[in-house]
């Protein structure tokens, strides 16, 4: 039976229109949990750790490139590849780079560095309902480095690769793959001094350039670079081995002993400077 009283009829659109209101504050309601939780979760571990492995990838292919004087071999840049690089700083992210193959050196045909790149990302959340939040994953990437000592382009020339299928199942460090020994810089020795000055006291009076070279190049290995002015009343020898930022100046005035001249900035000796040479007492270089 109908209710007829006064007002009803008012209660019940009432309480529709209300009901209404409700049913679409819900929806809406539950569209912002979806959108919100899709927001702070942030992205996908799988892409971060892409991400993070071409950025290695990007750090080693910076660090392996340089202006080197001499040409370096394979072995001793793959080391360099797999000894520190760069790593971009996060506690809930694992990193592992491995040598896979390497040839040649950064002469004009340039050295071949393989290496792969396995990071690990770990699952993490603040803790809040809707706060942030990552998905864990991995991922493992092979990359090539072509390093040409001489390019001065300050990155080497990369490329991702497909790994081995070795490498895919059983992650970056198999045992049976080789792993290089480090390869050190060429130096003149801990005698190099006392050669040089015995050299040059060994040359007669007045000696000339020429002769100082010759007689100094033949005390040290091939790799060491000899040069020799000669100003004056002094013959003045540059012996050294660039690469290892290794240099002894030795002054010969004529008619007294040879002594050795170190009070030059060491950072002479770097890549794209002056260099060891006998500029360093002949013509000083103020450094600041």
């Amino acid at each position: 039976m109908a209710d007829d009283r006064p007002g009803a009829h008012g209660v019940r659109t009432l309480l529709k229109v209300l009901g209404g209101l409700a049913l679409v504050m819900l929806l809406a309601l539950a569209a912002v949990v979806v959108w919100a939780a899709a927001a702070v979760t942030g992205r996908s571990g799988g892409g971060l750790a892409d991400e993070l492995a071409e950025r290695v990838a990007i750090g080693i292919a910076d660090d392996v490139e340089g202006s080197y004087a001499e040409p370096l071999d394979a072995e001793r840049l793959v080391q360099m590849a797999v000894a520190d690089p760069r790593r971009p700083p996060d506690p809930a992210v694992d990193y592992d780079v491995v040598a896979l193959a390497w040839e040649g050196d950064s002469g004009e045909g340039g050295a071949t560095v393989d290496v792969a790149i396995h990071v690990e990302v770990a699952s993490w959340s603040d803790g809040a309902m809707f706060g942030e939040r990552r998905e864990a994953s991995s991922t493992t990437q092979c990359w090539r480095f072509v390093v040409r000592a001489h390019e001065h382009d300050d990155v080497a020339d990369h490329e991702r690769f497909d790994c081995p299928q070795d490498v895919v199942r059983a992650g970056p460090s198999p045992t049976d793959r080789p792993s290089p020994s480090p390869t050190p810089l060429p130096s003149l020795g801990p005698d190099a001094e006392a050669v040089v000055l015995t050299t040059l006291d060994g040359l007669p009076t007045g000696a000339t350039a020429a002769a100082a070279e010759s007689a100094l190049a033949a005390a040290f290995d091939g790799f060491v670079d000899v040069r020799v002015e000669r100003k004056g009343s002094e013959l003045v020898a540059a012996v050294g081995v660039l690469r290892a930022r290794d240099c002894v100046v030795g002054v010969r005035p004529d008619g007294e002993a040879a002594w050795r001249f170190s009070d030059f900035d060491r950072v002479l000796l770097e890549p794209g400077e002056l260099g060891c040479v006998p500029w360093l007492y002949l013509s000083p270089v103020t450094t600041h």
